[in-house]
């Protein structure tokens, strides 16, 4: 599987404070299945103003260690049993360690950017940080209350330049909730939608799965990422989301919104989505 939305960098925003919570993060989606994490801090969000430069700084630090130290099935791990989806461990770094291949667990630079009124000229600049630096996706977060007045001519300034815009977590915006129409006029007119695996599985409460569940059904979302945080409160963990969502449009569809959509973003490619279905 592949998580898009991941805050698993160390000491860049709300996400862990160090380095052994970010290997433990990787520890984690990896006994969940997951083999590919694009990590993606806050930016623009006027309290983590992290660059694209300091990003890819630390993804690379993240998968250096990876290198150094490994991974490997580990049932004898102690914390197995505290966290059921925890099935690898780090192995100790040993002076053979120079000889093993690259770690299995693949690091991709990007960000969770905010919409924000600098994002244009920071588009302009060429600051933004695009998922795996590709320069044709970008993860796009509305303020958690609303949705801005100018959102849309920003996101079609995106769509003009070749870059995709990924709303994360539409589920959680109380206006998309209200008026979930201008969110589905965003998606036809060329945007993608990210949910939040937690959401799914009632992390956040009924009504934000329920809006979750609607906007599954309109085909409004196209990505399961965990947006994770952290070991224990939100963990990169997608496949209980996963199991939820295949109730909803199937096990196959379900499965593509972890592997298939996500690796053709990855590409470059647009993914194979279907149409949204209108309110």
């Amino acid at each position: 599987m592949i998580d898009l939305h991941n805050h698993l960098l160390y000491g860049m925003d709300d996400g862990p404070e160090t380095l052994e919570e970010s290997l433990e993060m990787c520890r984690i989606a990896w006994g969940d299945g997951i083999r590919t994490v694009v990590a993606t801090p806050h930016m623009l969000n006027g309290v983590y103003r992290n660059s694209r430069k300091a990003i890819l700084s630390g993804v690379k630090e993240l998968n250096a260690c990876l290198i150094k130290w490994g991974l490997r099935d580990s049932s004898s791990n102690p914390q197995s049993a505290r966290n059921p989806y925890l099935t690898s461990d780090l192995r100790p770094p040993t002076s053979e360690l120079d000889s093993l291949p690259p770690s299995p667990l693949k690091i991709l630079p990007g960000a969770d950017v905010h919409l924000s009124g600098e994002i244009l000229a920071y588009l302009k600049e060429e600051k933004l940080m695009t998922l795996g630096d590709g320069k044709k996706y970008i993860l796009i977060e509305f303020p958690s209350q609303g949705i801005p007045y100018l959102a849309e001519k920003i996101l079609f300034q995106f769509v003009a330049q070749g870059i995709v815009p990924i709303i994360t977590h539409p589920e959680r915006n109380l206006e998309v909730g209200r008026r979930p129409v201008r969110y589905f006029e965003m998606i036809r007119t060329g945007c993608l939608g990210q949910a939040t695996a937690m959401s799914l599985t009632g992390g956040f409460g009924p009504e934000v799965r329920q809006l979750a569940e609607k906007l599954l059904l309109h085909r409004l979302v196209h990505v399961i990422a965990s947006d994770a945080h952290s070991i224990e409160g939100r963990p990169p963990i997608l496949t209980p989301a996963v199991k939820a969502v295949s109730k909803l449009v199937g096990e196959e569809e379900a499965l593509r919104m972890v592997t298939e959509y996500p690796l053709a973003i990855l590409d470059g490619r647009h993914p194979a989505v279907r149409p949204p279905i209108p309110f």
